[in-house]
């Protein structure tokens, strides 16, 4: 009777390693129901899986998830709810990007049992690589924009520097003209920066500060002759 148990617990640990690439972590084994074919990422993928302590008897815990972490350091967990027979779990996996994951299963007070990596494939059927393609196709795009997008600055910069240079050498030009036209005209376009307070062409005018000046002489001889005379007749009588 002895022999007997002792190979059936050898028999179901055998079906518990060949049941899932899972293996023994610490006093508890996990062995799961079924594993899809391939995960894809934006999908719920329902596991069920069996907790035996010692690899052996089935048994509940306090708790127990499936963790997976990302290759970016992201990890994600899914908890798992007691369903059916003793020791049995059904945890919901949901992965939100594809990717390379390593993950494992906690067993209550056991513990966790390492599952090893996953290849989770990209949604809308792409793989990893395709969309690590996408994203290095799509980031040479943007830098091609980029490009674009200064050489185009450049270009408007280049077209603004011109107008303006083209709008001055017409503002020289029209000065430049229009001081030809005022030269033929017999007009001076240049004015003097200080000019005198009276200017005036009349010789009139320019000759009334002499005439004043010889007056005045005059009548100063004149003021001069009449005290002489004066004098002299006083002196004879």
């Amino acid at each position: 009777m002895r022999s007997i148990t002792m190979l059936a617990a050898v028999l179901a640990l055998s079906l518990g390693l060949f049941a899932s690439p899972a293996l023994a972590g610490g006093w508890a084994v996990t062995t799961f129901d079924d594993m899809p074919g391939q995960f894809v990422a934006g999908q719920e993928f329902k596991l069920g899986y069996t907790i035996r302590q010692h690899g052996v008897t089935p048994i509940n815990v306090d708790k127990t998830e499936i963790l997976a972490v990302a290759t970016s350091g992201r990890t994600v967990s899914f908890p798992g709810t007691s369903q059916g027979d003793i020791g049995h779990y059904v945890a919901t996996v949901y992965f939100p990007a594809g990717g390379t994951y390593t993950w494992r299963v906690t067993q209550g007070m056991f513990e966790a049992q390492d599952l090893g990596t996953l290849s989770v494939m990209a949604a809308a059927g792409t793989s990893t690589a395709d969309k690590d393609k996408t994203a290095t196709d799509k980031a040479g795009a943007d830098k091609a924009v980029a490009g674009d997008k200064a050489a185009a600055a450049d270009k408007a910069a280049a077209a603004d520097k011109a107008a303006a240079a083209d709008k001055a050498a017409g503002a020289d030009k029209a000065a430049a003209a229009a001081k030809a036209a005022s030269a033929e005209k017999g007009i001076t376009v240049t004015t003097p920066v200080t000019a005198p307070a009276t200017q005036s062409n009349d010789p009139l005018r320019s000759a009334l500060p002499f005439a004043a000046a010889a007056a005045a002489a005059m009548f100063i001889w004149r003021l001069v002759t009449m005290v002489r005379a004066s004098r002299r007749t006083r002196a004879t009588a």
